[in-house]
């Protein structure tokens, strides 16, 4: 078992790096990097070469880098950017998406053609803001007025979902308790970020820019021990761990002066594109049910049915509700950003797939419509915005 699971580990760390040459050697290849991981992991995966099974090391590696993304997304969303109208606005979005989304798969499931209507809608309202950030980040369009409003919808629709799909797999009565430690959690989770910011001039920021550079990396091993933690809590309170590593981004982003933040993100980056976040989407790779995608016709035709149920979904309320902030260009770009999907929709697919409650086909269908958000809306909209 030891064997087969270090074989994997080379043709994972061998895809990896195929996966970073490519765009690096075509500077014109358009297609995501986070495509081409999960396409070379269907291709080294049992239903391609054989050659990667998911074992425990390969898991454990994936499960690390989903973590990571999301640490990622929670130390990019700053605060200060997010208060007020973007925050309100992401919302009222993700509200208006979540009715939009109910609608249209309960009305799938009536005709017969989706099972799973409740976890299917849930992955319809996400958004893949880990995903987006290094592309409008290296595009620079994080700025206002653009940048707070999209960081915070795609903030939102990340953790709204995540909180939706605690409550719906506890499920029932245990649902009410569930709720009351989701709150719980979210008290928590809001004190802990107020008291971090009162230590951003106190003895720990100053290790932590006395240390930055040593070989030791401190601040990087006590980030990841506070999102290990975190991550431990998380699953202790039955709450999805991502939770947990997305809480830990927003804290470690308020207890450093802003000043560290480009220094310990440069480290946090290394480490998350580099190493742990590929893996994450390789692994997903590895156990995509391509063969029930390609043999059943059905399935093919509803790839491109929830790519655009995705933008539609979270691109129509988005539109309609920042009239007065954004002009038309800009909201038709952030429609296409809202509507990128894909790291959730996996999540949320296999936890279907393992409670036997979404067809295999199905769960093929939503990631394969994922990947096709990835490969067309982000472009798009960046095309949007022009210059």
């Amino acid at each position: 078992m030891v064997s087969l699971d270090m074989a994997s580990v080379v043709a994972v760390f061998a895809a990896m790096t195929l996966a970073a040459a490519l765009p690096a050697l075509f500077p014109r290849l358009i297609i995501p990097g986070v495509v081409l991981e999960i396409a070379a992991g269907v291709a080294i995966g049992p239903q391609g070469l054989n050659l990667v099974h998911a074992g425990p090391i390969i898991t454990g590696l994936s499960t690390l880098g989903l973590c990571v993304l999301f640490l990622l997304a929670g130390f990019e969303v700053d605060p200060d950017v997010l208060k007020g109208r973007p925050l309100r606005l992401a919302w009222r979005g993700w509200g208006l998406s979540a009715l939009l989304a109910g609608g249209a798969t309960f009305a799938m499931a009536g005709l017969g053609l989706i099972d799973a209507p409740l976890l299917t809608a849930l992955a319809l309202t996400t958004t893949a803001v880990g995903a987006l950030l290094p592309i409008l980040r290296d595009a620079g369009r994080l700025g206002p007025p653009y940048g707070p409003i999209v960081l915070a919808t795609g903030a939102v629709g990340e953790a709204a979902p995540l909180i939706a799909l605690s409550l719906i797999l506890a499920g029932g009565v245990e649902a009410i308790g569930q709720a009351l430690i989701l709150i719980a959690f979210a008290i928590g989770a809001g004190a802990a970020v107020m008291v971090a910011a009162r230590t951003t001039h106190g003895r720990l920021a100053a290790l932590v820019a006395r240390t930055m550079g040593s070989s030791g990396q401190f601040p990087l091993r006590l980030v990841l021990l506070l999102m290990v933690l975190l991550i431990t809590l998380s699953e202790e309170l039955r709450i999805d761990l991502v939770l947990g590593a997305f809480v830990a981004g927003a804290v470690v982003r308020a207890a450093l002066p802003h000043h560290q933040h480009e220094a310990l993100l440069t480290r946090l980056d290394g480490l998350g594109y580099g190493f742990l976040i590929p893996i994450f989407f390789i692994a997903s790779g590895v156990r995509l049910d391509v063969v029930a995608l390609v043999t059943d016709i059905r399935a093919m035709a509803m790839v491109p049915v929830f790519a655009l149920l995705m933008l539609a979904v979270r691109g129509l309320p988005v539109m309609l509700l920042a009239r007065r902030d954004l002009d038309l260009p800009r909201r038709q770009a952030l429609a296409l950003h809202a509507g990128t999907q894909l790291p959730l929709v996996v999540a949320i697919a296999a936890i279907a797939v393992q409670a036997q409650i979404m067809p295999p086909w199905q769960a093929a269908s939503l990631i394969g419509g994922g990947v096709l958000t990835m490969l067309i809306y982000p472009t798009l909209g960046l095309l949007r915005l022009g210059r």
